[in-house]
């Protein structure tokens, strides 16, 4: 049986609303607030700048060390820094299976990474320093030096889209890494 000719024409448009009511909802309206990357960098600069000078001021020997051990090894490093995102990653999946206490476990976990990845960064802004500064001066810097160098430094690669970032994730996980093989050789 052929439709009838008045309800093909309704038939289409209803169609044609169909189908641009799947391109409208698919529109991003922008209402997600972005950060500009001016004060995207500034907050890095100063969260670098503040952290790094209380590890800087608080731990100097610690830090210094931690410079050494992933400029003698930075293979290592990365491997702990790698292999610490990954063994967190699965454990905390793994607690999350459990009923009740797996939320505590959970938290516990994050707040240990948190406590990580917060040092690591610190180390990683005045290494990122360290390593700028040293080939311009032909000597090791102070580590207030290395720390302003540093955070001016990672502010700015904070503003480099995917360069910037590839450079700040291979840091940090530098970082990342020398805390985490620390913090592990510090409790076995």
């Amino acid at each position: 049986m052929v439709p009838p000719r008045k309800s093909l024409p309704t038939l289409l448009s209803l169609l044609g609303v169909l189908a641009l009511a799947g391109t409208a909802a698919a529109q991003n309206f922008g209402s997600t607030p972005e950060i500009s990357p001016m004060a995207r960098a500034g907050v890095n600069f100063a969260i670098n700048l503040v952290v790094g000078g209380i590890l800087v001021a608080a731990a100097p020997e610690y830090t210094r060390g931690s410079i050494a051990e992933v400029r003698s090894a930075p293979g290592r490093s990365i491997a702990w820094g790698f292999g610490i995102l990954v063994a967190v990653v699965i454990g905390i999946i793994a607690s999350s299976l459990i009923p009740l206490l797996g939320i505590l476990l959970v938290l516990l976990e994050s707040l240990a990474f948190v406590i990580l990845i917060v040092v690591g960064s610190a180390v990683a802004t005045v290494l990122f320093g360290s390593i700028v500064v040293t080939p311009v001066t032909g000597r090791s810097p102070s580590l207030g030096v290395a720390l302003v160098v540093g955070a001016v430094g990672t502010a700015f690669l904070s503003i480099i889209p995917v360069f910037g970032a590839l450079v700040l994730f291979i840091v940090n996980l530098l970082g990342l890494g020398v805390v985490s093989r620390n913090a592990y050789l510090s409790l076995s």
